[in-house]
Parts: C-alpha cells; sequence; structure tokens
C-alpha cells in the first residue's frame, strides 16, 4: 500500500506539472527544462528581450542567446576590441537606450540606468542584470591581464517621495554589481573598488521626471594599464573619475568657494593674484598644479 500510496501521488504531481504547462508560457517552460537537465538554473542566465522590466516580470518572454564577438570568432585581444564586444552586446539585447558605452584614453565606460540592474529602491540584482553581467564578464577575462583597475559607481537621484537612505542605496548598488562580478571570477578581486555618490554627481536636473531617470544609474569604467601618464588629459581625465568634473574650486580668503563668483573662470595665474589669495595660512591649488605634480612624479619615477 505505501508502494502504491507513493506511485499515485508521484501521478497526481506530474499531471499537476502538464496543467500547469498548458498555458504554455515560454518562461516557466525554460524554468522547467533548465530543472530536469541541469537540475538548476546555472550555465545561461536567462533574461527579459527587449525593455527591461523593473518589477522582473516572470511572464516576460525569455531568451538566452549569447551574442557572437564577431562573424570570424576572432578573440578579444585588447581593448578595442573588448569596446566592440560590449557595443556588441548591447546591441544584440536592444539595451541601446538603456545602455552607454563609450571609449577613451583611459579605458571603456558603461553606464546603465538602474531598471536595468535593479527595482526601485532596491540593491537586489534582477535576472536581467544578472545576465548582461554574464556575458560582460566573459570579455572582462579576455583582457584581464590588461585591466588596470575596474570602479563601479551607483547614483540615485533626489526625490522627495523616497524614504530610503542614497548613500546606502547608491554603495549597495555598486557593491551588489562587484559581488555578482566577483561570484563569477571575472576580474581580480584587488582591482575593483566602489563608490556610492547618492544625488549628488546627477547629470540632468532634478526638477524633473526625466532628468531623474537619467540620474538613476550604474556606471562601470574598465581603465586601462597602458595608459600614458605624462598625458595631461588622461590625468586630467583620472582625475574627474575620481573626484568630479570640479575637484579644485577656486576659493577665497576666508576659504569660501568662489564657483559662482566673476573670477571663477579665469586661469589659475589670474585667479592667485586677483581673487585676494593673500591668506598665509592657507595654501592654494590649481587642477594645473595638481597634474604637473603627477607629471613629474611619474617622470621621477620612470
Amino acid at each position: 500500500m505505501d508502494t502504491y500510496g507513493d506511485m499515485v501521488t508521484l501521478m497526481l504531481t506530474f499531471f499537476v506539472l502538464l496543467f500547469s504547462m498548458s498555458s504554455m508560457d515560454m518562461s516557466k517552460w525554460q524554468y522547467i527544462a533548465e530543472a530536469f537537465s541541469k537540475g538548476k538554473i546555472s550555465d545561461t542566465e536567462i533574461r527579459v528581450v527587449g525593455e527591461p522590466d523593473p518589477e522582473n516580470d516572470p511572464t516576460a518572454v525569455y531568451d538566452d542567446t549569447v551574442p557572437e564577438i564577431n562573424e570570424d570568432e576572432e578573440e578579444i585581444v585588447d581593448f578595442e576590441d573588448f569596446f566592440m564586444y560590449l557595443k556588441e552586446v548591447v546591441v544584440t539585447n536592444n539595451l541601446q537606450e538603456s545602455v552607454e558605452v563609450e571609449m577613451s584614453d583611459t579605458g571603456v565606460y558603461m553606464r546603465f540606468r538602474d531598471n536595468v540592474f535593479f527595482a526601485g529602491d532596491s540593491d537586489v540584482l534582477l535576472d536581467e542584470g544578472k545576465y548582461i553581467l554574464d556575458i560582460i564578464s566573459d570579455g572582462i577575462r579576455a583582457v584581464n591581464e590588461m585591466v588596470y583597475a575596474i570602479k563601479v559607481s551607483g547614483h540615485t537621484a533626489a526625490s522627495a517621495s523616497s524614504e530610503v537612505n542614497e548613500w546606502d542605496l547608491s554603495s549597495g548598488r555598486a557593491n551588489a554589481v562587484i559581488n555578482y562580478m566577483l561570484s563569477l571570477d571575472a576580474c581580480d578581486s584587488e582591482k575593483f573598488s566602489s563608490a556610492g555618490y547618492g544625488k549628488n554627481r546627477p547629470l540632468e536636473s532634478n526638477d524633473t521626471e526625466e532628468g531623474r531617470r537619467q540620474n538613476r544609474r550604474v556606471e562601470i569604467v574598465f581603465i586601462r594599464n597602458d595608459m600614458d601618464f605624462t598625458d595631461p588629459d588622461v590625468l586630467n581625465e583620472l582625475l574627474q573619475l575620481e573626484f568630479g568634473n570640479n575637484f579644485v574650486l577656486p576659493s577665497g580668503a576666508d576659504g569660501s568657494s568662489m564657483e559662482d563668483s566673476s573670477d571663477a573662470n579665469d586661469s589659475a595665474s589670474d585667479i592667485t593674484e586677483d581673487s585676494g589669495r593673500s591668506d598665509p595660512d592657507r595654501d592654494y591649488v590649481s587642477k594645473e598644479d595638481v597634474i604637473a605634480e603627477m607629471q613629474n612624479s611619474k617622470a621621477a619615477a620612470e
């Protein structure tokens, strides 16, 4: 009787499974197929095709197609190939409106709208974000020796309706991205760094909903190790990456910012002579001085 009861229970479970599949929901079918074939969803993350769903809707249509680098299946051998690979990832996944990829002398910049990775006021990665990071990590492994550093930064927008701490949220999102990439063994852990800037580095004005939507983002910068540190543009870019566009502001003798004064647009030498920087107890510095000092230090080290 025990054996017969077990068999009847299994048959009932089987028919319930068949009934649940009668609607032919493709996402559920893929989950079930993965469960029977491997016991878990592992090798290929399931992604949503088209615009990312902020609610991570389980009824959405999924696809597990992995984009190829190019038709000739050439390997990624340098940062230029890596940049083209990332561009292909964006195009293949229809993410042109949500993900931007740019390249400079310093490295490759990726900017993601927050809904690619996270739901509102959450720092838990969505399946869509995991899928994208899986593909990106494949490219990172190919150029691991050429990567000097990888910086992930989280950004929020000023919103009166949200009760979540903006510093915790932006930092948590950056850390979530890094932790997932570390779990994939994408790159050496000592090359990663994270930062949460809250609402303090906006791209657009926070006065409009569209501006706030642009400001809610995650940025990943892949810095190459063959940079020319004697190039002022490279040094300036690194300083802006770390400290923002206005990391050195003109100041008066009392230490107050002169950002809004008429002298703020003058050259460093004019400011020193004309703006009252005469306090002997204060050390004044300009962006040009910082860059020159870094160039001299680099040359001396070589």
